[in-house]
C-alpha cells in the first residue's frame, strides 16, 4: 500500500481547518499544514489535531502550493485548501488507489459553494482539478492568483467520481470581496507578460460570460444564486480586464 501525505495551505482559517483535516486523516498517513502566518487559532487547532505545522509567509497560490508539496515524505500526496474536504466517497476512491495504483494522477471532481449553497452548473462544476498524485509526475503551474497542478508528459491520469466539497464563500459579501483581490492579481500577472485590453473587449468578454455561464451552460437552473455565480464570474472578468487597462495606462 501507497503511503500518503496530505498537504494544506491555509491562512487564518480556525473555522475551516478542523473539518479539513478530520476528511483527510482516514487516507493520509501524514498531513502537513503550510500557514502564512494566521493571526487566529488556526494553527493551534491543526496541531492539536496531529498535523504538522509550516511557517511560511504568502507570495502567491502557485509558490505556496509548491512550497507545501515540497514538505511531504512521501511521494503520493493529496493536495487541500482549508475551506475542502473529501465526500465519503472520495474517501473510498482514495483508499483504493492507495491499495491499487491506476494512474500517476488523480483528478477530484470540486463542488463549490456560495453562501451554503453549491453551484451545480455554469463553470463551476464539473470542475475536474488534479489534487491527488505522484509528486514526481506533476509540477506547479497555473495563472495568478489560481495555481494548477499539471502532469508531465507521458503522466496517466485519471478522473474519480467522489465529489470534493468545496466551501468557497460564505456569503455574498465574500465572494464579491474575493473577486476584487483576484482581478488585481490577475491583471497585473496578464500585464507583466505583455497583455492588453481595451474597453470594447471588457464589454464583450464580459456579455459573453455571463450568457455562456448562465444560459449556455444552464446556470439558470442553480436558482437565485446561480444567476450570483454568474453574474460575479461575469463581473470578475470585467474588473480584471479594466484593471489591465489602468495598468498599462499607468
Amino acid at each position: 500500500m501507497e503511503l500518503l501525505s496530505t498537504v494544506i495551505i491555509t491562512y487564518n482559517e480556525e473555522d475551516k481547518i478542523e473539518r479539513c483535516i478530520l476528511s483527510a486523516q482516514e487516507v493520509s498517513d501524514e498531513i502537513i499544514v503550510l500557514d502564512s502566518f494566521s493571526t487566529d487559532e488556526t494553527v493551534e487547532i491543526a496541531q492539536k489535531m496531529g498535523a504538522i505545522v509550516y511557517t511560511h509567509e504568502f507570495s502567491e497560490f502557485i509558490e505556496q502550493r509548491k512550497l507545501a508539496i515540497g514538505h511531504a515524505t512521501h511521494n503520493l500526496v493529496l493536495a487541500l485548501d482549508a475551506d475542502e474536504y473529501l465526500s465519503p466517497q472520495l474517501t473510498l476512491e482514495i483508499l483504493h488507489a492507495k491499495e491499487h495504483k491506476t494512474a500517476d494522477a488523480y483528478m477530484l471532481n470540486r463542488l463549490s459553494s456560495i453562501a451554503g449553497h453549491w453551484i451545480r452548473n455554469g463553470s463551476w462544476h464539473p470542475d475536474y482539478i488534479t489534487r491527488l498524485f505522484y509528486k514526481d509526475k506533476v509540477t506547479n503551474g497555473g495563472e495568478a492568483p489560481h495555481d494548477k497542478i499539471i502532469s508531465i508528459k507521458g503522466a496517466k491520469k485519471m478522473r474519480l467520481k467522489g465529489v470534493l466539497f468545496h466551501d468557497a464563500h460564505d456569503s455574498i459579501e465574500d465572494r464579491i470581496e474575493t473577486i476584487k483581490k483576484h482581478s488585481t492579481v490577475a491583471a497585473r500577472s496578464k500585464h507583466a507578460k505583455g497583455i492588453k485590453s481595451s474597453l470594447l473587449k471588457a464589454y464583450i468578454k464580459t456579455g459573453w460570460k455571463f450568457f455562456s455561464e448562465y444560459i449556455l451552460r444552464l446556470g439558470i437552473l442553480d436558482g437565485y444564486y446561480g444567476w450570483i455565480a454568474a453574474k460575479t464570474t461575469a463581473q470578475y472578468i470585467y474588473l480584471r480586464e479594466t484593471k489591465i487597462i489602468q495598468l498599462w495606462h499607468k
